[in-house]
């Protein structure tokens, strides 16, 4: 690839695309470096990319859109909820820090709140889902992934069991996001399967801090394993709490996490 600032921006551009295809993502100092070239003309050529739909920017650079999130969710999981999930999963990315430590939950939600993390510097993500595993190595430039060992679940992208459990017992996070799929005053935030009530108790007691996320469609709601209580987590975000539920479940707790709506 020729190096030089006598290059067209066209020309210039070209040559970018066809770095990303050998690469996942590429950054402005990259750019700056190999053209000979200012940051602003380096961001320049990224924007006229993106808006020709051959790249999408992140800070600091980009990342590549065809070799992106290979893995995917089965549609009729991840179109479930969408608009309260991705709301949920933007405020819950509010609270992560620069520098942060992350145990990300398995889940759709869980994987929009790793979608929200692309202006995040210096995380590393710890995870068992391969779904977010994958997004968050082509995706996000600026994170480390950690993905736990264990047996992948059958028709599921997550891995399971003795080993996952292992894994995790050998790891401390600064921050848990984790999700339910029901939460009811009286019986706390419930699981349909054991293994997944083990393994998100876990993220929570090895984090110095824990987040639920759960959207109100799920309230009132009881499944087979409880796998945290209102007195587990520091926060919770929900997308509503139209009857009150929540805010009464919090308000009689001796922790009283503090809660969050999705905006």
């Amino acid at each position: 690839m020729a190096s030089t600032s006598d290059l067209s921006p066209a020309e210039r551009q070209r040559f970018i695309t066809n770095w990303l295809a050998e690469k996942p993502n590429i950054s402005v100092s990259d750019i700056v470096r190999r053209f000979s070239v200012s940051e602003v003309t380096a961001r320049h050529d990224l924007i006229s990319l993106e808006s020709e739909g051959k790249l999408r920017r992140v800070r600091g650079g980009a990342v590549s859109l065809s070799r992106s999130n290979a893995i995917s969710y089965p549609e009729e999981r991840i179109n479930v909820q969408v608009e309260a999930k991705e709301a949920i999963a933007a405020t819950a990315a509010t609270l992560v820090d620069d520098g942060d430590v992350l145990v990300i939950d398995i889940g759709t939600t869980a994987f929009y709140f790793t979608k929200a993390l692309m202006d995040k510097r210096d995380i590393t993500i710890i995870t068992g889902d391969l779904a977010i595993a994958n997004y968050a190595s082509f995706n996000l430039p600026n994170a480390s992934v950690v993905l736990l060992g264990g047996s992948v679940r059958k028709g599921h992208l997550y891995l399971a069991g003795a080993l996952t459990l292992d894994c995790m017992s050998k790891l401390h996070a600064d921050k848990a996001f984790v999700s339910a799929d029901g939460f009811h005053p009286d019986h706390g935030f419930t699981v349909e399967h054991d293994f997944s009530a083990m393994i998100k108790s876990m993220y929570l007691t090895n984090s110095n801090q824990g987040y639920m996320m759960v959207d109100q469609g799920k309230f009132n709601k009881t499944s087979f394993y409880q796998s945290a209580q209102i007195d587990d987590l520091d926060g919770i975000i929900v997308d509503g709490d139209n009857e009150g539920i929540m805010t009464a479940a919090i308000e009689s707790s001796r922790s009283h996490p503090k809660l969050y709506f999705a905006k």
